[in-house]
Formats: C-alpha cells, structure tokens, sequence
C-alpha cells in the first residue's frame, strides 16, 4: 500500500508540473516566434538505473525493488517553424531559416529570439520592447534615425526616398536609398546549450555563427504550438491529476480504517 502512496504522489507532482510548462505555453501563444516546450517523464526505476551502478558506470546494476513512480527527466523545446502572419510593420521581421535575433540587454549581455516584432527606443536605436536593443551583423546596436525603410531578405536595412521631394536636379523620387544597417542573425550548432528566458528569448555560452535567416519584412513568425493540442494535454493532465488525487484519498480512509479497526481488536 505504502507503493501506492509514492506512486500516486509522484503523478501528481508530475501532473503539477506538466500543466505548468502547457500553462507557459499557453500564455505565450500570441508571442511572436514562441518555441513552445514539452516535459518529458520517466519512472524511478530508470532514474536508479542511469545514476546508480557499480563505480564503472559502463555497467551499471539495479539497485532496490521496481518501482512506477514518475518523475520529470528533462524539457524539451521544439525548434519547428511557425507559420507566417503579414503584419504590414514597417518594423516586423521573420525569419524564414533557422537562426535567432541578437539583442543587447540593459546589462550589456546578449539575449537570442525568433520574435521581429521591433520599434524605436527614446535614444533612436531599434529595440525589442522589455528586452532591449537589437544587434546587427557587426555587433552593435542599430541607430534609426527614421523609419521610412525599405529592407531587403538579407537584412539590409535602408532608408527609402520620401515620394514626391525634388532632388537638387529639380526631379522626384530619383534619390538613391542610403544604407542604415544590417539586421545580425546567428545560429548554433547544438540547441541543446540554449537555456530558454522570459518570452521566449534564449540564453548560452555558445559561440554563435552568422546564419542567413530569410528575413521576411512587414512579417511576424507565430508561435509553433498547436492551442487545441496544448488544451487538449492540459485536460487530460487535470484529469489524471484528479484521479491520482481521488485514489490517494481512498487509499489515506483505508489506512485510517485499517489502524482504527486493527486498534480494536
């Protein structure tokens, strides 16, 4: 019976888990380029198996009796794609290729995203709202001085000529675009080292390479979670929540019932 208490007590701490990582999920459904994450499980019996064993671990041995009890092993994030949602910003960007945004803290430390959605800070440098400014390729902070833009898929950002304003010539819209800056975008080769922050950005001591992201203008990369899916997980885990805590109340009247009557007798 004691079994049966370290079971059911594990599955709804697991339970409790799972439904705080959907949750995060959840909220960060309307995040632009929002990876979204999965826990995943184990029993106890496997958690003794990979960390106990002989002192070469080459050969490891079981160590106490089966058990079923579960435990969260590790989380997972899925890199996928999002799908495309046309915005018409003249500062949103996509990326169409694997590869993140840099931005530049207020502590001056990087921070990666797959989140366009940019604007203007009080100082003239193009910034992610709460997160800070974005970097481009040379590694430095962007300075707008407008955003009349035009900006091509590699990122190159430029200021465009105002319609209808004469040149010294005495003729329109024959000005030349002026390039501002190139947007930097970087990869890495093993996402593994990638310790995932607030809305979604993403943290590591990896060295970054510049990567070729498919910068797609006036666009926003959406969040890659499925809502009815991540409802769907959120249900069935309040559910089975539920159930483990219904047995486990089962099993205390039994135990009560157990030493009350026993007592008697």
């Amino acid at each position: 019976m004691f079994q049966g208490f370290y079971n059911l007590a594990s599955g709804i701490l697991y339970q409790n888990r799972n439904l705080n990582v959907i949750s995060n999920n959840m909220v960060n459904s309307n995040t632009p380029g929002y990876k979204s994450d999965r826990l995943v499980s184990t029993t106890f019996k496997d958690e003794m198996l990979y960390r106990s064993g002989n002192r070469d671990k080459s050969n490891s041995v079981e160590v106490g009796s089966v058990s079923m009890m579960r435990a969260a092993r590790t989380m997972e994030t899925s890199y996928e794609q999002g799908s495309m949602d046309e915005t018409g910003g003249n500062l949103d960007f996509a990326l169409t290729k694997p590869g993140f945004f840099m931005i530049q803290d207020s502590d001056g430390n990087k921070v990666y995203t797959r989140n366009g959605s940019f604007s203007i800070d009080s100082e003239g440098y193009l910034c992610q709202s709460s997160q800070g400014r974005v970097l481009g390729e040379d590694g430095n902070p962007i300075e707008m001085p407008t955003d009349h833009i035009t900006v091509d898929q590699s990122g190159n950002i430029y200021e465009a000529p105002i319609e209808g304003v004469a040149t010294e010539e005495g003729s329109d819209n024959d000005q030349e675009a002026t390039l501002i800056g190139k947007i930097g975008v970087v990869d890495f080769e093993d996402y593994s080292q990638l310790v995932k922050g607030d809305n979604g950005t993403f943290t590591t001591t990896a060295e970054a390479t510049a990567a070729d992201g498919g910068i797609q203008w006036k666009n926003l990369e959406r969040s890659n979670l499925d809502p009815i899916e991540e409802m769907t997980s959120m249900l069935s885990s309040q559910r089975a929540s539920q159930s483990a805590a219904q047995v486990l109340k089962i099993y205390d009247q039994l135990m009560s019932k157990v030493v009350t009557d026993i007592g008697r007798v």
